[in-house]
């Protein structure tokens, strides 16, 4: 069964029940110190760009890797994830969902 959505389409789950718990939280900043704190995007590294990376991302998305089988422990393995800056981030993102960017929700609950 899928998320459960609340009115504003951001799921009603907690961070921590989609898994993004202390587990992550320690296995993030792993990544984050592994990779030097440097984004390790084709963007940035095609381009010979040395840029700070805040964020964790998976290399294989989440959703991409269930559809393909593998296992929390494949998707979540080191060798899966990247730090990466927040603008790759979003763009990385927005290239896996086809070139839709995530909807914005405005305070009403409904999209803007």
């Amino acid at each position: 069964m899928g998320a459960l959505m609340s009115r504003s389409n951001w799921p009603a789950e907690s961070r921590h029940a989609r898994g993004y718990g202390t587990a992550w939280d320690k296995l993030r900043l792993h990544v984050l110190r592994r990779d030097n704190g440097l984004c390790q995007c084709q963007h940035c590294k095609a381009a010979g760009r040395v840029t700070s990376a805040t964020e964790c991302d998976h290399i294989i998305s989440k959703a991409k890797g269930k559809a393909l089988g593998w296992t929390n422990e494949q998707i979540n393995d080191p060798s899966n994830l990247q730090a990466i800056n927040t603008d790759c981030h979003k763009r990385k993102t927005v290239e896996e969902n086809g070139g839709k960017p995530k909807q914005r929700i405005g305070l009403d609950g409904w999209a803007i």
